[in-house]
């Protein structure tokens, strides 16, 4: 699947719910105390934490100073964080009653403890979701970054190695960026390599990834494909990058890009394999720019 973790949100802005979800979770991990006091004495005057102790106090996005970001509020994982609290809040308002109406069951209080580990797994893996986010994602275009990238094509080349599948890599420039930069300045730049991800994503297919390399550079990973299968697919992409001006409301081009593209080697380094989809994208520059070169000896 084409990942775009932090698409709508960058590194900066991960970060910072980062910080407010985990103060969140201290909040919400103090109210639980404060309403197990409750649960053991329910009409003591004692309060550990005045004002915790209602089950309403238990959610988390009560003390979010802001809603997160768009990005982690349509992940499912964050959807299933939020149904996990729903059902926390329940079993303790639950058990709370009972324990007012002194008829407080053994099974009650399960009930409630289990609705705590169940939300406990979820939050931590959220907060693990988006730490590797802040890692792995390019702030920028919101693709995957060099570090994933690394990861990725290391867990493939694994796979060559196993099954004897094939896998194409793919270098993707765009041509005549400099230019770009120089006529309409950096601010602008940024714009066009982040509508070129938009697009990149878009042509893709579900299994495969793009990755900011650095610059004005993508690498392609398409698991499961041999060369001559990715040539459609490539086409597909380079046709997309140009086929409508990028504007951001003033300034207005029209760009298109180079692909060079090579079959992994179940036994080789995979940064030789990069090499020679750079040495074709080199190739396709040479050519005149604006087409897909494939290095055929690799297959």
């Amino acid at each position: 699947m084409v990942e775009l973790i932090g698409k709508q949100a960058g590194s900066e802005e991960l970060s910072r719910f980062l910080g407010e979800f985990r103060r969140a979770l201290m909040m919400h991990r103090k109210a639980r105390l404060a309403l197990m006091f409750r649960l053991h004495f329910p009409v003591s005057d004692a309060q550990p934490y005045v004002g915790y102790d209602t089950p309403e106090s238990m959610d988390f996005r009560s003390w979010l100073s802001a809603p997160p970001p768009a990005a982690v509020r349509t992940d499912a994982m964050y959807q299933r964080l939020v149904a996990a609290q729903e059902q926390l809040i329940h079993a303790g308002a639950e058990a709370l009653a009972a324990a007012h109406g002194e008829r407080l069951q053994p099974a009650t209080v399960a009930d409630f403890l289990q609705a705590v580990h169940q939300f406990e797994r979820v939050a931590d893996r959220l907060a693990s979701w988006v730490t590797a986010s802040m890692t792995d994602v390019d702030e920028l275009t919101g693709l995957l970054n060099r570090t994933a990238m690394e990861r990725d094509l290391a867990r493939e080349q694994a796979q060559l190695l196993r099954t004897g599948g094939k896998v194409t890599v793919a270098m993707v420039d765009a041509d005549h960026f400099k230019q770009v930069n120089d006529d309409h300045g950096h601010a602008f730049g940024d714009h066009v390599l982040q509508t070129l991800a938009e697009r990149f994503v878009e042509s893709l297919r579900p299994r495969d990834q793009v990755y900011r390399y650095g610059g004005e550079e993508f690498l392609l990973l398409l698991p499961d494909t041999p060369l001559d299968k990715a040539a459609p697919v490539l086409e597909r992409l380079r046709l997309r990058a140009a086929e409508d001006d990028i504007s951001d409301g003033k300034t207005v081009v029209n760009l298109t890009v180079s692909v060079g593209a090579t079959a992994v080697k179940p036994d080789e380094n995979i940064h030789a394999a990069i090499d020679r989809a750079d040495a074709a994208l080199y190739r396709a520059k040479e050519a005149g720019r604006n087409r897909v070169e494939l290095d055929a000896e690799a297959e």
